[in-house]
């Protein structure tokens, strides 16, 4: 079967259950490694153990296996800004939980599709969304949902019902329960919630706006 080809549901990887469970992923995008880890215990502490660490961190692939053996199976530790096929390798041999990607990327999906690991690439119009879910996407990034916003995702899922959607880029905490309920798998934050945390600032803030994540992603599913 070739990538172009509609993909038989039942082969596809799922989403792990903590992104379905919590329907949040922080998405750490740091200027440097160094406060990477104390955010990341402030996160998975608050129970936001989706943790999705960028290629352009300095140092990514390090600091994806020092937060794979720092939380094992207590987290799920990804990586995003994946491009193409060999940085997609580079990654799942370091033991990225998912790989997500900004762009249309069929190369990285396919690599995720023969690890048996959840891939999470990007679109943003009907077309390039259904294009990559039939490549094989446990889920479809809706990126910068920003600039779109919740009703963007409701419309596409009234003809596409079987899109899996993650908006990401441009949320803020508090709007996580409106993506939810306009049909949201799940949601991704990034600056909105690290805040100055990954710079060395207030964990405690942090841990508060995971909570207020958490929270109204529960509040629209019932969990």
């Amino acid at each position: 079967m070739t990538l172009s080809a509609t993909r038989n549901d039942a082969d596809r990887v799922a989403p792990s259950e903590a992104l379905r469970r919590t329907g949040v992923v922080a998405v750490l995008r740091a200027d440097s490694p160094e406060y990477l880890l104390p955010a990341a215990r402030t996160l998975v502490g608050e129970g936001l153990v989706c943790l999705e660490l960028t290629m352009t961190t300095p140092g990514a692939l390090d600091s994806l296996r020092l937060l794979r053996a720092e939380f094992g199976d207590s987290a799920d530790v990804g990586l995003g800004s994946v491009r193409g096929a060999e940085a997609a390798r580079r990654a799942l041999e370091a033991g990225a939980a998912f790989l997500v990607s900004p762009v249309l990327d069929l190369a990285m999906v396919a690599e995720c599709v023969a690890a048996g690991v959840p891939a999470y690439p990007a679109g943003i119009t009907p077309t390039e969304l259904i294009t990559v879910w039939d490549a094989g996407a446990s889920a479809v990034k809706l990126f910068p949902a920003g600039t779109v916003g919740p009703a963007h995702l409701k419309a596409v899922r009234e003809p596409l019902p079987e899109l899996a959607i993650m908006p990401t880029g441009g949320i803020g905490v508090d709007d996580v329960g409106t993506w939810i309920r306009a049909g949201a798998l799940a949601v991704g934050l990034g600056g909105s919630l690290s805040g100055d945390a990954l710079r060395g600032g207030d964990l405690g803030a942090l841990a508060d706006r995971a909570a207020r994540a958490l929270a109204g992603a529960r509040r629209e599913t019932g969990s």
